[in-house]
């Protein structure tokens, strides 16, 4: 504190001598915050990499029990929020069983259950992992104004983690079984999430 007021005297005795017979006219404003803002529980701090988003259009069509290696994952990534939506349908009158995995080739691990059913359901149908692994994706069929949100002890999106096996391509699955010869629809998904220690997720 001594040698900020010694500067800050310093700096008047400058200016006057400058300034012949006026004086220092303009005096420095020191603005020093008061007080510190409070983080709320809803408030998610990022720090290094920061949160990254990608997006892909993709198209699902096949009969039967379908699959579809979507995403590889490299290293570990924290899945901050993860939806898709229908954006175009050519057949979908039977969809049942949805549901996503993680899959290194001989371990599949479920990131949800495979209760979602999407039979019928329009353009702009929306569904998203906001539960734990043992629940469906959460959905928002559009053949009508509809709500969809998460309990309070929820964050939007519910949060995880998941990692690569070591060594081995690892990817994010996409199952539904069907009766239609063949389903046909689009969807756009959408994965934000924070890298770790050079973690990423990438459309295949």
């Amino acid at each position: 504190m001594k040698t900020f007021k010694l500067l800050l005297l310093s700096l008047f005795f400058v200016s006057s001598l400058n300034a012949g017979t006026v004086l220092y006219e303009n005096p420095l404003t020191l603005v020093i915050p008061q007080t510190n803002v409070a983080n709320t529980g809803n408030d998610m701090l990022v720090r290094a990499a920061g949160i990254k988003i990608i997006e892909e259009t993709v198209n699902i069509t096949g009969t039967g029990a379908i699959t579809a290696s979507l995403l590889q994952l490299t290293g570990t990534v924290k899945v901050v929020n993860q939806w898709a939506e229908i954006t175009a349908i050519t057949t979908l009158t039977n969809a049942t069983n949805v549901y996503a995995t993680l899959w290194d080739g001989t371990n599949s691990v479920d990131l949800t259950a495979d209760g979602l059913t999407l039979s019928t359901a329009t353009v702009g149908s929306f569904f998203t992992k906001d539960k734990v692994s043992t629940d469906p994706y959460s959905a928002n069929i559009a053949d009508q104004c509809r709500l969809l949100e998460t309990t309070i002890d929820r964050f939007a999106g519910r949060p995880f983690a998941i990692t690569q096996k070591n060594g081995t391509d690892t990817f994010i699955r996409f199952h539904l079984t069907t009766t239609d010869a063949p389903v046909d629809f689009t969807i756009k998904i959408v994965f934000e999430f924070i890298p770790s220690n050079g973690g990423d997720l990438v459309f295949l």
